[in-house]
């Protein structure tokens, strides 16, 4: 009977997952928005005419260097948003479906905005200045993947979509364990990448205790998708194109010099987000002496504790010298994870099993504009930072409707849209963004005694 209690406990977590998962995605207009919030895509122009006025950011956000820019925050929160509505809509950057009048003014009426009608959906859903590198759909997983380069804030992200499907519900549900990275059986693990990365190599320095969530992994690894993301935002940090039908120096090609690539950033929502994790971690192995970042919503636990130890241990406070093949010593580069958290979002605190990690930082969006840092999710007492609250993981379960409705998608963009920076959207005064990680209270009274 053991046996049969642990499956019943297994699928009721199964289900509440697949269901937080698939309410996130339903139409924007079939739910009840909070009642300071907008529409999508009301919010998505709205924060197009803000970037176009101040794309740079403000002074308070220059003297915090260690947590991303909010603007660019808002952006990846777009595109983690945008990616699920192109499903069933195009088949690529190029499908001249795009610019059909009738799916734009669909995705227009949505909004009561009396602004100019955009060209095509992607310039009505992507963040101003960004521009469509790539776009698939795999069907037989339901994984889709989207690919921009933006001029504005220098950056190219790789942005999956979370569960919309009966499909992408399944590799919800897969929860059981597998080894991180393409599968050997996998032929194409065995080519090189466009940059000369040996794929099936480059996976042998990941230690052989780390086990991921075998249904996540799928979606990054399967069917050659790591190659194809891998050579596209090779050529794209360059200012290059992916497909093959982009011609050189067409409408998205970009000029920058080689000596100084976009910065390279993962991101999407939900079981998006935890792709987003997993690819990250496969391009530092592919890149590894350079900077990544995943910034990404309502990401649900991924791997055991031997992943969280080795993911962590790859952030910059944890950067150290690598001899190269000359014998010079070289700075190893860095992951960044920054997981943010809606209010008391269900996803991320939904227990696993077997038991699985958060990876990264916890940027736990509260009520009335606040976002509380929380260092590696569990605090680092040596440093002084603190983990994130006694009973966190519990609280969805005190209300939830609430719980279910903080993981939609279209919530988090709506949140860091009303309280972004120099909004004139609301009227509150509250501070808005990080200024530090939270700290535990003891080590700040010691420090002050030393003061």
């Amino acid at each position: 009977m053991r046996w049969l209690s642990f499956m019943m406990v297994a699928c009721v977590i199964a289900l509440l997952s697949v269901l937080a998962c698939v309410i996130s995605a339903l139409p924007s207009q079939s739910r009840t928005a909070p009642s300071a919030s907008t529409s999508l895509v009301s919010t998505i122009i709205s924060n197009n005419t803000h970037n176009s006025n101040s794309s740079t950011p403000s002074a308070s956000e220059a003297d915090r260097p260690y947590f991303p820019d909010s603007e660019l925050v808002l952006d990846l929160a777009i595109l983690s948003n945008a990616v699920y509505h192109l499903r069933n809509k195009v088949y690529s950057c190029h499908d001249a479906q795009a610019g059909n009048k009738t799916l734009v003014r669909l995705l227009q009426d949505e909004s009561s905005s009396d602004q100019t009608e955009a060209h095509d959906i992607y310039q009505l859903l992507l963040p101003e200045g960004t521009k469509c590198l790539h776009y698939s759909h795999d069907l037989s997983l339901g994984t889709q993947v989207l690919v921009v380069r933006s001029t504005l804030h220098k950056y190219v992200a790789v942005a999956y979509a979370g569960t919309d499907d009966w499909k992408t519900a399944l590799t919800d549900g897969d929860i059981l364990t597998g080894n991180f990275g393409p599968s050997p059986m996998d032929n194409s693990t065995n080519n090189n990448s466009e940059d000369n990365i040996d794929i099936s190599s480059i996976f042998q320095r990941v230690p052989d205790e780390v086990r991921v969530h075998r249904g996540f992994n799928d979606a990054v690894f399967y069917n050659d998708g790591f190659r194809t993301i891998l050579n596209c935002v090779s050529s794209a940090r360059s200012g290059g194109s992916c497909d093959d039908n982009d011609s050189a120096g067409g409408n998205n090609t970009d000029k920058t010099p080689s000596s100084s690539p976009y910065q390279l950033i993962t991101t999407g929502h939900s079981l998006g987000a935890a792709d987003s994790v997993l690819l990250g971690a496969a391009l530092h192995l592919a890149y590894p002496n350079e900077t990544l970042r995943s910034i990404n919503f309502g990401c649900p636990k991924i791997g055991n504790t031997a992943w969280a130890f080795w993911v962590n241990s790859l952030q910059p406070d944890n950067g150290g010298q690598v001899p190269s093949v000359d014998g010079v010593s070289k700075k190893l580069g860095s992951f960044e994870i920054y997981r943010f958290v809606n209010k008391i979002d269900l996803v991320p605190r939904l227990p696993e099993l077997p038991p699985l990690s958060h990876v990264g930082h916890t940027l736990q969006m509260s009520i009335g504009g606040e976002i509380n840092a929380y260092y590696d999710h569990v605090g680092n007492g040596n440093l002084g930072y603190a983990g994130v609250p006694f009973g966190w993981g519990a609280e969805p379960y005190a209300f939830l409707p609430g719980a279910l409705a903080s993981h939609i998608s279209h919530h988090y963009v709506e949140y860091l849209n009303f309280y972004k920076p120099n909004s004139t959207s609301s009227n509150l005064t509250a501070l808005y963004y990080v200024r530090d990680f939270e700290r535990v209270e003891h080590f700040d009274q010691e420090l002050s005694s030393y003061a």
